[in-house]
């Protein structure tokens, strides 16, 4: 059940396979949550059947008994392009390219020697301030207490290398049949945060652990990318986020609201404290990313509404060695940044609309 892989045309640039969060950006594969179709997967016989050709070839031998008269214009109805419902016709991948395309046109960032500031339509979203050594240093201690957990979180976390919607599709109640559009909003948000998440892990170039202890010897594979903020703790945070505006829309499907949404962070907990479990990331590098993955969530929410949306501009210099929960997270200052405005955006509501509608 893992996404939309209506974004695997995105797979061209898997030379990011530095974001091992998205294993070659495999939140790209996202869309896969139209895996739901997959019964209509008979169809590719259209195309791959051997007798294809030989049938075509058949086809144009019997095309005079059509006659010859001109097409006429008049006759013809144009496809539906209000609000954006011709995103219906198109296939996974396209889809796919213009959610990015839309996304990025707003996204900005000015990098300096110890923050970068991201930007959105040109105002403050997030400035993250780059954390010193000594702290990395001091960080160091949480990881290897965590070692304890790789044995009872190992696959957990060789499972979340990939998409993440299957971590949030039991707490949701999701199947592929019935919620395709859902779960292609969860990897079109994972998706959004692998190329958010790429612009400051570039220009502060954080090492990782092992690259300043030896000793720690992660789990997996580390990353070929910097450390901080975290790729994985972007990415739950943002499910997590545009999942709880999800129960919040429809709360006469959820009953339980309340307590679902608090599953839906815990588990955003879970899955960014695992990467610090295998070794590839500090504490310091999910709460920064908590805050980028709570900025691209609200800004999906706020696209898929009707109206402008003003959000708080956020800010986190790391200079405290703590560790990351939730919990702590939820209790930071919130918009002391300015605002910045978010507008709507017609494939992005397009979706939602469609995501929603399928819900009782």
């Amino acid at each position: 059940m893992s996404g939309f892989q209506g974004l695997q045309g995105l797979q061209g640039l898997q030379g990011l396979q530095g974001l091992q969060g998205l294993q070659g950006l495999q939140g790209l594969q996202g869309l896969q949550g139209l895996q739901g179709l997959q019964g209509l997967q008979g169809l590719q016989g259209l195309a791959g059947h051997p007798g294809a050709a030989n049938s075509q070839t058949s086809a144009v031998s019997i095309r005079h008994v059509a006659g010859q008269d001109p097409i006429d214009p008049t006759k013809i109805t144009e496809d539906d392009r209000t609000n954006d419902q011709q995103m219906e016709y198109w296939a996974d991948p396209i889809r796919g390219f213009i959610y990015v395309a839309d996304f990025l046109k707003n996204y900005g960032w000015t990098p300096a020697d110890d923050h970068i500031t991201l930007s959105w339509g040109g105002k403050t979203m997030l400035k993250l301030g780059r954390p010193s050594l000594e702290l990395l240093v001091k960080q160091l201690d949480y990881i290897d207490n965590y070692m304890d957990l790789r044995a009872d979180r190992g696959g957990e976390i060789i499972g979340q290398m990939g998409s993440l919607a299957g971590d949030y599709a039991y707490i949701m109640g999701l199947t592929p049949s019935r919620h395709g559009r859902v779960l292609e909003l969860i990897d079109l948000t994972q998706t959004l945060c692998s190329f958010a998440v790429s612009i400051p892990k570039h220009y502060l170039t954080v090492r990782r652990p092992d690259q300043l202890d030896g000793r720690l010897m992660p789990m997996i594979q580390t990353p070929g990318h910097g450390s901080f903020p975290s790729g994985h703790a972007t990415q739950a945070m943002a499910i997590a986020t545009v999942l709880a505006a999800v129960v919040d829309a429809v709360p006469e499907h959820f009953p339980d609201g309340e307590a679902r949404k608090k599953l839906l962070f815990k588990q955003a907990e879970r899955i960014a404290q695992n990467r610090t479990v295998a070794g590839v990331h500090y504490p310091i590098d999910s709460i920064a990313g908590a805050y980028l993955g709570r900025e691209i969530s609200r800004i999906i929410v706020a696209s898929a509404q009707a109206t402008p949306s003003a959000l708080g501009g956020q800010s986190y210099n790391a200079t405290e060695n703590v560790d990351y929960f939730y919990d702590d997270f939820a209790a930071m200052s919130d918009g002391q940044n300015g605002t910045y405005d978010v507008t709507r955006s017609g494939p992005i509501a397009w979706l939602w609309g469609k995501a929603i509608g399928q819900f009782i």
